[in-house]
C-alpha cells in the first residue's frame, strides 16, 4: 500500500562511469540532484529503477575559444560563485540547500515552466549536448523544451554539457519572480542586450513554455508579450493576467539597480563516494554520522531524514515533508542538505552532522540571544543552514545575499529574530576568525 510522503519502492543503481550509466539508463532514470525528482516520487509517481549519476566527472565550467562549457552535474552554488554571467540566474533558484545539491541538467531536463536556467539559456542560444549508446548528439535549448516537464530527449539519453558562446553584451539582466521560501518563480526575465543594440529577452513562468521575444525598445517587448498566441498559466500563486502584469514590470525596470552578488571564493562541491557499481533493492549500509559509524538495513527508497530518525538523531526535524521548510537541514561534508531529499543509500562514505556533531556554540548563543527560537521544532534545520551560509557563502551576512540563502520556514518568530541572530552570529565568527 502506498504511503504519502514516502517513495514508492525502485530499484537503486550507482554508476562510475559513463559506459556504465548508459548501459543502465536502457532501463532506468538518471538521479542527480533530485530536488525536483525526489519530492515527485514522494507524492506517487513511480519509477522502476534509479540510475546515480554523481560519480560521473560531468560537474565543471570551462572557457575555451570563446565558448563556456558547463558539466551538467554542476550544481547551482557553483555556478553562482564560478561564473558571473550565471550567477543571479543560479542564486535565486530556491535556497541554499536545494542549490549545494540540484544541478543544471536535472534542471532542464525538468523542464519546468518556470525554471530559472531556460530564459537565461535561450537568450545565449545555448545548446546540450547528450550521449546514448546509440551515440551523441546536440540539441539547442529552443528545442530541448517540448512541454512542461517533457523534454525531445530519447529513452536512454543522457544530458551531458551545455554550451553557449561568450555573447558580445558582458552583462545578461535577469529577475526572478517569487512568492515566499524556496517556491518556484512566477516570472522570470532574462534579456541580453546586442552589439546592434536589440533586445533579446526570454520569458519564463508565465506559459506553458518559455518564450523569446527580440525587439528594438523595450516598448516593442511589451507589445510582442501583449500579441503572443498563448494563455498564461494560472494557479493559486497568481492567475495569468497578473503574471503578464509582472513581466510588464520586469521589462520596464530591467535595467534599474540589478543586483550583483559577490560570493567570496570560487565553490567546488563533491558528491562523489568512491563508490562503484552496485544494486539496491535492500542492502545493509554504514553511514557516519557525528563521526560514528552507523549500521543499519535499507530499502534503496529510505531517505536520509528515516535513517537519523530512526537511530535516534531526533533533532533532525521532520516537517513539511516535501523539502520546502529545511526542518531537516543536515550537514553533509560541510555543506547543508535537506535529508528529506537524499537518499540513506547516497550518504555511504560521506560525512553526515547534525548540531551534536559541529561546534556551533557561536551560533546557538547568537539564537539565544536574540530568542530566535519560540516553539523550537525549526531551529535545528535554521542552525544548520545558517551554519553554512557564514562559513562558506557570506561571512558578513549582507542583506542580499541572507536573502537569496536562508529560506527555511519558521511557523512561530516572524524571522526578526533569527536574522538578528544571524547577523550577531557573522559579527562574532569575523572578529574570532
Amino acid at each position: 500500500m502506498y504511503v504519502l510522503g514516502v517513495p514508492r519502492p525502485f530499484k537503486y543503481v550507482r554508476v562510475k562511469t559513463l559506459e556504465e550509466a548508459l548501459e543502465a539508463l536502457e532501463e532506468g532514470r538518471p538521479l542527480a540532484g533530485g530536488q525536483s525528482l525526489i519530492p515527485m516520487m514522494r507524492l506517487g509517481i513511480p519509477f522502476d529503477m534509479l540510475v546515480d549519476i554523481n560519480e560521473l566527472d560531468l560537474d565543471y565550467v570551462k572557457r575555451e575559444d570563446g565558448v563556456y562549457r558547463i558539466g551538467a552535474l554542476t550544481r547551482h552554488n557553483e555556478i553562482a560563485s564560478n561564473l558571473p554571467l550565471l550567477r543571479n540566474v543560479a542564486i535565486s533558484i530556491a535556497d541554499l540547500q536545494v542549490r549545494n545539491r540540484g544541478t543544471v541538467g536535472g534542471s532542464l531536463v525538468n523542464a519546468d515552466p518556470s525554471a530559472n536556467y531556460y530564459p537565461a539559456l535561450l537568450v545565449l542560444d545555448a545548446e546540450v549536448k547528450v550521449l546514448s549508446k546509440r551515440g551523441s548528439r546536440k540539441i539547442k535549448v529552443k528545442d530541448l523544451y517540448e512541454d512542461p516537464y517533457t523534454t525531445t530527449l530519447k529513452e536512454g539519453e543522457l544530458l551531458t554539457e551545455v554550451s553557449f558562446r561568450e555573447p558580445n553584451s558582458s552583462k545578461l539582466y535577469f529577475k526572478a519572480i517569487k512568492r515566499g521560501g524556496s517556491a518556484y518563480p512566477i516570472a522570470v526575465l532574462a534579456v541580453l542586450k546586442k552589439k546592434d543594440g536589440k533586445l533579446r529577452a526570454s520569458i519564463g513562468g508565465v506559459f506553458p513554455r518559455p518564450i523569446i521575444l527580440e525587439e528594438n525598445s523595450k516598448e516593442e517587448l511589451i507589445k510582442a508579450l501583449e500579441s503572443v498566441n498563448e494563455e498564461p498559466m494560472s494557479d493559486h500563486h497568481m492567475n495569468g493576467e497578473g503574471r503578464l502584469k509582472l513581466v510588464r514590470e520586469l521589462i520596464n525596470t530591467f535595467d534599474q539597480g540589478d543586483y550583483e552578488l559577490r560570493l567570496v571564493e570560487e565553490r567546488k562541491i563533491s558528491w562523489k563516494t568512491g563508490e562503484g557499481m552496485r544494486v539496491i533493492d535492500e542492502a545493509k549500509i554504514k553511514v557516519r554520522v557525528n563521526g560514528v559509524l552507523i549500521e543499519d538495513r535499507v530499502e534503496g527508497r529510505t531517505l536520509l531524514v528515516d535513517f537519523l530518525r530512526k537511530n535516534g538523531f531526533t533533532e533532525v526535524k521532520k516537517g513539511c515533508d516535501e523539502g520546502k521548510c529545511g526542518a531537516c537541514t543536515v550537514i553533509i561534508n560541510g555543506i547543508s542538505v535537506k535529508s528529506c531529499l537524499f537518499l540513506a543509500v547516497q550518504a555511504v562514505n560521506l560525512d553526515v552532522r547534525t548540531v551534536r556533531g559541529l561546534d556551533v556554540e557561536w551560533l546557538k548563543n547568537s539564537f539565544v540571544n536574540n530568542y530566535a527560537s519560540q516553539c523550537g521544532y525549526c531551529t535545528h534545520g535554521f542552525l544548520m543552514a545558517s551554519y553554512d551560509y557564514l562559513k562558506n557563502v557570506d561571512p558578513k551576512a549582507a542583506n542580499e545575499s541572507l536573502k537569496y540563502s536562508i529560506r527555511n520556514i519558521c511557523r512561530c518568530t516572524g524571522y526578526v529574530n533569527i536574522i538578528r541572530a544571524i547577523k550577531e552570529a557573522s559579527r562574532n565568527e569575523v572578529q574570532s576568525g
